[in-house]
């Protein structure tokens, strides 16, 4: 017998359902523990469910090997209370792909109700987007650090304020934190951070901080508006490390845990009430973490996605988008809250190598995000989300950022008396983001149909 790998192993269970001649209601679901091994689960009374069904689907839950759970099916009567069980919001819709058969054609996807224990990577799969008023939120989000995501933090920053805006920043990269040394001298760095609010949060404290989390920035004074940062470390930390090790622990709530995006977004809510900014600016932990994950699904109104034209960025998003691709709910929530920013845009080549990227983009969206629409006729009465390659609003087309040197070791907070950039240099660089995002703002209370793309 062949050994069954993770990535079968779903396959393999979805594949069973389908096949097997099993009662149409109540649907079978599956359960997966933290190792990844499943477990077939069925929503009535086990002497209410036909003995031959149970028996076919012990068979199948037993062929998946080192992936299966155990010798049993869960029914009703594994639980002493199974409607807490079976009705817990934790049950996902995904999408299991199939693969493609001996020809190499793809076989269409299953859908199946999880229940995915995990240990991490909850939020990614759970969005849940703030509604009511509140100001405009932009996540700065890249995989990899070195692409001057946090510089352009500070400039778009900087051109909001310059409009008049009043800006709050916040850091949300915890494990890297330098957004504060950016931007702020240590003399002007208050007394808490992000870091401390968590760890007190947890104790039911973390209102007792919230008037020492926030600073004045420099960068802001010479315009009509102002910058100020809710920095991750607070002044004269010395037990950093030790508060990291708890800052993603669930947190006992009445209503049940509360996870990390729920408890952020608490806290955004908190600053927001506070200090009643025009727009938030958040910089997002970079890599496929958990900080990232419900700061791009729980908070953004904009997600900005910094990439380079590498391997490396192309594959990582594709490993993101392909992991939202089997929510369908997912994927309408959070697709046209993303937008790319091709980030260091080389100057030699620069418009073949953009037309280059903006290709690549596109692909990337309609392969994974946009709606698969079908050849020949379409249905008139359906609504494809599905912008064409040269929809300049679409979430693929490139903002582009330019690389220039000057930008490399910047510091934000000089002004160009003193060495730093002038008004037209920072311009030069980031004025299209600067531009983009103010676009972006203004258009936040547009209702959805006034936002239009070019459908293919």
């Amino acid at each position: 017998m062949a050994t069954i790998r993770f990535h079968d192993a779903l396959r393999l269970a979805a594949q069973a359902l389908v096949r097997l001649e099993l009662p149409p209601e109540p649907a079978v679901r599956l359960v997966r523990d933290l190792y990844g091994r499943l477990r077939f689960a069925v929503d009535c009374a086990q002497d209410d469910y036909p003995l031959q069904a149970r028996e076919q689907l012990l068979a199948a839950q037993l062929a998946l090997g080192a992936y299966a759970t155990s010798n049993e099916v869960l029914f009703h009567d594994s639980f002493s209370y199974p409607a807490k069980f079976f009705t817990q919001q934790n049950w996902l819709r995904t999408m299991v792909s199939m693969g493609c058969n001996e020809d190499g054609e793809p076989l269409p996807d299953v859908p199946v109700l999880l229940l995915d224990r995990l240990v991490t990577g909850h939020d990614w799969l759970q969005p849940s987007h703030t509604q009511g008023k509140h100001p405009h939120r932009l996540v700065f989000f890249g995989l990899k650090g070195g692409v001057g995501r946090s510089t352009a933090l500070c400039m778009v920053a900087w051109g909001l304020a310059r409009q008049g805006k009043r800006v709050l920043l916040v850091d949300f990269d915890l494990e890297s934190p330098g957004l504060s040394g950016l931007i702020l001298p240590s003399e002007r760095v208050v007394e808490f951070g992000v870091m401390d609010w968590l760890v007190e949060d947890a104790v039911g404290q973390g209102d007792s901080v919230l008037s020492a989390m926030v600073s004045v920035s420099p960068l802001g004074e010479t315009t009509q508006g102002a910058v100020r940062v809710a920095a991750a470390m607070g002044a004269q930390e010395s037990d950093y490390l030790a508060k990291l090790a708890r800052a993603y622990a669930d947190v006992p709530s009445e209503q049940g845990p509360q996870r990390l995006g729920v408890r952020l977004r608490r806290m955004v809510e908190a600053l927001e009430a506070r200090e009643q900014p025009d727009v938030v600016l958040i910089d997002s932990r970079a890599g496929l973490h958990d900080l990232a994950a419900a700061a791009i699904t729980s908070l953004a109104d904009t997600a900005l996605l910094f990439a380079t034209d590498s391997e490396q960025s192309w594959q990582g998003y594709r490993q993101l988008f392909s992991h939202w691709q089997r929510r369908l709910d997912v994927v309408s929530d959070v697709r046209e809250r993303l937008a790319f920013v091709r980030a260091l845009t080389p100057k030699s080549n620069r418009e073949s190598g953009v037309k280059r990227f903006q290709r690549k983009a596109y692909e990337l969206f309609a392969e994974t995000l946009y709606d698969a629409i079908p050849q020949g006729s379409v249905d008139a009465d359906t609504e494809y989300f599905h912008p064409t390659e040269s929809d300049e609003s679409a979430p693929h087309f490139p903002i582009l950022v330019d690389w220039d040197e000057r930008f490399q070791e910047f510091d934000p907070a000089l002004r160009p008396e003193q060495g730093g950039a002038t008004d037209a240099q920072v311009d030069a660089t980031f004025g299209a983001l600067i531009e983009w995002v103010t676009r972006r703002i203004d258009a936040d209370g547009k209702h959805p149909e006034e936002v239009t793309y070019e459908h293919c």
